[in-house]
């Protein structure tokens, strides 16, 4: 453990009664909301190349809530530990999170003097550091900040070596990512909160809205097809592939919504049917 220059309150001082607001929970129902999204776009970009579409559009959406899961766990994480310090009457110096984890230890003997002595663990200190540098690498986004993420990357095995581009490295915000970052954090704050006798962020009761799990209907592939398919009879031509003209057909065929398909070549006729050329 690093030293860390704290401040105790003198004997008989009474907590600042302003600050009575645990902000942890709130970024903890924030960062599973969006874990959960990742999954939710993880699992439709499988769907997508599985019926030959590209995967691209939801890989990019995937990406985008596991950067969110990663800014708002971390940001869950400092407000448990500055929650516990705020009740311990623990004034910690530092700005840096690090050592604000690190004084966690003092802020628990101060709660919960009887009980056993707090230390992290190895496994939580590197987890502290590998969030960390995530974060600063998506917040700062500073050359140091990128550098740091790439070293601790390249020393774990997880890219080739120091030429590995910015790009590749978001490659690496997946929603596995995600779902690890979320659970490894709520595993030690609920360590934790027994140390400290604080509430730890929790799953129970971290409700999620239906609207905030099921996506807007202008956002989901199949949706979006159909939508172009009615725009497309009424307002311009279109290039299909062979395999894609056929599944158009098939659709045509059995009754369901599809494009009217005419399989000449030739000139527009009346409204709602196009041609469609073959490639």
């Amino acid at each position: 453990m690093t030293t860390t220059n704290t401040t105790a309150p003198a004997a008989g001082q009474e907590l600042d009664p302003r600050h009575d607001v645990d902000l942890a929970q709130l970024m903890f129902r924030r960062a599973d909301v969006e874990r959960h999204r990742a999954a939710m776009y993880a699992a439709q970009a499988e769907q997508e190349r599985a019926a030959g579409h590209s995967d691209l559009e939801r890989r990019t959406r995937e990406r985008d809530a596991a950067i969110a899961t990663v800014v708002l766990i971390q940001a869950c994480v400092e407000a448990f530990i500055n929650w516990a310090h705020i009740r311990a009457g623990n004034t910690v110096t530092s700005m840096r999170f690090m050592d604000r984890a690190n004084a966690l230890p003092t802020s628990a003997s101060r709660l919960r003097p009887s009980a056993e002595v707090f230390a992290w663990t190895d496994d939580e200190e590197t987890f502290f550091g590998e969030l960390t540098k995530w974060r600063n690498f998506l917040g700062h986004a500073s050359p140091t900040s990128r550098n740091w993420l790439r070293e601790l990357l390249v020393e774990r095995g997880e890219i080739p070596d120091n030429e590995t581009t910015d790009s590749q490295i978001m490659e690496l915000l997946t929603a596995d990512l995600a779902a690890r970052f979320v659970d490894t954090a709520r595993t030690l704050m609920t360590r934790a909160a027994t140390a400290t006798g604080t509430s730890a962020p929790f799953t129970l009761g971290a409700w999620h809205a239906p609207d905030e799990l099921e996506e807007p209907a202008l956002e989901d592939p199949a949706f979006l097809r159909s939508l172009l398919r009615a725009v497309l009879r009424r307002t311009g031509t279109l290039l299909l592939s062979t395999d894609e003209l056929s599944r158009e057909l098939d659709q045509q065929h059995s009754g369901q919504t599809g494009l009217r398909l005419r399989q000449r070549p030739g000139q527009r006729r009346r409204s709602g049917r196009w041609m469609i050329k073959r490639e």
